[in-house]
């Protein structure tokens, strides 16, 4: 029998059984960790779409440290081919932070786990803590016994999950674009260290920049600067927050420039920029470019010079339950 196309909640299932039944699986896992590696724990329970007002964790599993009463989770997301969301990341780190403060375990990390084109640049991207690719767990599952008919079949069931390639977003490579944030990114590297800029790969005419500097948290909030050229404004984000909350204690630290907006789920100290699509990167368009990473620079600073309040303002402002009707 093939199932020809594999979807994440397969794959939550396939992972959730492997997990409950599986000690070595488990332990193989937690190697692949950045927090758990090298820890002997055991399972203590497995949830699949473990939702709350802030969303859904895809799988929880819940482990118990051998010798201890320390327990930690890990908060898994899947992906096949769908496109991973801004403030997907953020979510986690709401939901795990939350069951912190209740006791129900005293640490995490939120894994991804996907094609291995998905890693690692969408760990770095996006804030996963580590990420396991499809590939490795259907290599580790693939049975030494030749007769194994189960065992091949879920090898093989978790590694053709990689195989639609045509299903999963790919960037759309572009002369002009590439062009243009290569000179950017040489810009970035002589003239703006704090941005601590990656080399780009942007799709076709995207003016979007994410930077988070090493000292730019992920917990318990992920914290960025995004640079978005064609609206002609930089923020410095902060996930899982609700602006009028975060206004009141903000507000008097802003500089010249600075407005605070909500966007989306998130808060954001904002200063306008002019706007700049991609073009080839003649003086001009290049000196836009750098009024905007000069913008981005006076925000990174701004949260290192306000780093302890502004967390704090971010701890007091999380979003609120949804209400049913």
């Amino acid at each position: 029998m093939a199932v020809e196309r594999k979807y994440e909640r397969d794959i939550d299932l396939l992972l959730a059984e492997e997990f409950e039944v599986s000690p070595p699986f488990a332990s193989w896992f937690l190697g692949r960790t950045k927090k758990f590696a090298g820890i002997q724990a055991n399972v203590s329970k497995v949830w699949v779409s473990k939702a709350d007002s802030t969303g859904e964790s895809d799988l929880v599993v819940l482990f118990n440290e051998v010798g201890t009463d320390r327990r930690f989770a890990l908060h898994i997301e899947d992906k096949v081919n769908a496109p991973l969301q801004p403030d997907q990341v953020a979510r986690y780190r709401l939901r795990a932070e939350k069951a912190i403060r209740v006791g129900d375990y005293s640490d995490y990390e939120v894994v991804l786990c996907s094609p291995k084109g998905y890693c690692p640049e969408h760990r770095m991207e996006m804030g996963f803590d580590s990420c396991v690719s499809y590939e490795e767990i259907g290599e580790l599952l693939k049975p030494t016994d030749p007769e194994d008919r189960r065992g091949k079949y879920r090898a093989n069931f978790v590694l053709t999950a990689t195989v639609r390639a045509d299903t999963i977003w790919k960037r759309e490579i572009d002369a002009l674009t590439d062009k243009f944030w290569e000179a950017g990114y040489r810009i970035a590297l002589s003239e703006f260290p704090d941005l601590e800029m990656k080399r780009p790969k942007n799709a076709k005419g995207q003016t979007w920049v994410v930077f988070r500097p090493l000292e730019l948290p992920t917990q318990p909030r992920w914290i960025y600067v995004l640079l978005k050229g064609g609206l002609g404004f930089v923020d410095l984000t902060f996930t899982g927050t609700l602006a009028r909350l975060f206004f009141p204690t903000a507000r008097p630290l802003l500089e010249d420039g600075m407005e605070i907006h909500q966007t989306g789920k998130s808060a954001a100290i904002r200063i306008e920029v002019d706007r700049f699509e991609i073009t080839e990167p003649d003086e001009a368009a290049m000196r836009k470019v750098r009024a905007a990473f000069a913008a981005c620079v006076k925000l990174i600073r701004f949260y290192r010079n306000n780093r302890e309040i502004l967390d704090k303002a971010v701890l007091e402002s999380p979003p609120e339950p949804v209400r049913l009707l």
